[in-house]
């Protein structure tokens, strides 16, 4: 267990920032790993990446080697990607396929896991393929997202969310289809990139020409949120200029944005592949409804858009990387009124690591 929360008010306006160990010690990244990581829900991919009987994904899930597949009932699984036998992988990147085969010694396994051949075990005694399985993490579907848990024993996700999921009802986020994806290696801690991402506190900063004089730092505001989630309001000052938009973040790390156009809505969601406490792959996903997919032109838009915002963010969030390892910084930093999200994860992360 972590403790160390005397940061942390009854309120935003009562609270300070995230002490700066909590970032740069690998010794809290394994206790988040091992606490948070490994027990809680994370959104993996979505539903419409596997969109055939027999697709698979390939991921790694917190030094999980992992694969999903959709088996021929349409059923999604997370499947170890270890073959039983000696611990080669199975599957790599992502494809269609009937069966999984281990390129080593040909082992095959069902879509669901189940071990259906192991050639040349004749001879093996007490060996019955009927009786291995491939371990499986826990799955759940919301709002056309995948999620995972090793936990196996973990409470449901949706019950939690149900908040979230009547304020996003009105625009079938189940039906939207994935449309692409922008790749960026990230150096700094996860943290850092769910603090930047749940305060538009910084408009002024990092977007002062992008952002902020459509979605002003000062009239964007905690919605609402509690020990599952936080979700930020970006109201428009034109709306008929820019839609307002949600920020959403489902605790750890399922980060989303939805932009409320009535013509032309978009979901873009977040997604960090964390690999260690200073280290971690971003990937952002854009989705838009499944009539609108085929508008190459618009896509390109979007994509083209959310790269730019992204790129204003990335020195904003190296340098508070760098900042937090100057042995001057004395981490005693105020949380403002407009970062009230932030209060919502420092106290997801203290219920969670102090048990």
């Amino acid at each position: 267990m972590i403790s160390g929360f005397s940061f942390l008010g009854k309120d935003v306006n009562n609270s300070g920032t995230l002490p700066a160990h909590w970032y740069t010690d690998g010794a809290v990244f394994d206790a988040e790993r091992r606490l948070i990581f490994l027990r809680e829900w994370v959104a993996v991919a979505r539903v419409d990446q596997l969109p055939n009987p027999g697709d698979f994904l390939n991921l790694n899930y917190f030094g999980i080697d992992l694969v999903l597949t959709r088996d021929r009932a349409g059923e999604i699984h997370a499947l170890s990607n270890t073959c039983l036998h000696r611990a080669f992988p199975l599957t790599q990147g992502q494809g269609n396929c009937s069966a999984l085969v281990c390129p080593y010694h040909k082992w095959s396994y069902g879509l669901d896991g189940q071990l259906r051949g192991a050639p040349n075990l004749e001879q093996a005694q007490g060996f019955d393929v009927t009786e291995k399985q491939l371990p499986s993490l826990a799955v759940e579907l919301w709002q056309g997202w995948i999620f995972v848990n090793a936990d196996k024993a973990a409470a449901p996700l949706a019950p939690r969310l149900a908040p979230v999921a009547e304020l996003l009802s009105p625009w079938g986020l189940d039906d939207f289809r994935h449309v692409g994806s922008l790749p960026y290696p990230s150096a700094w801690n996860w943290k850092v990139m769910v603090d930047n991402f749940m305060e538009s506190y910084h408009h002024m900063g990092a977007h002062p020409e992008s952002l902020n004089g459509v979605y002003p730092a000062a009239g964007t505001y905690r919605l609402t949120g509690s020990d599952a989630f936080t979700v930020l309001e970006n109201p428009s000052i034109d709306e008929a200029l820019a839609a307002p938009f949600w920020v959403i973040n489902i605790f750890p790390c399922t980060m989303f944005v939805l932009i409320r156009s009535s013509e032309n809505p978009v979901l873009a969601w977040w997604q960090l592949k964390v690999r260690d406490h200073g280290n971690f792959d971003l990937e952002v996903h854009a989705m838009v409804p499944a009539d609108h997919a085929a508008d190459t032109d618009a896509v390109q838009q979007t994509l083209t858009a959310l790269d730019a915002i992204h790129q204003e963010d990335i020195p904003m969030c190296e340098g508070v990387w760098k900042g937090l390892h100057d042995p001057l910084y004395q981490a005693n930093g105020r949380l403002s009124h407009l970062e009230g999200c932030l209060w919502d994860f420092y106290r997801y992360l203290q219920k969670s690591l102090e048990g």
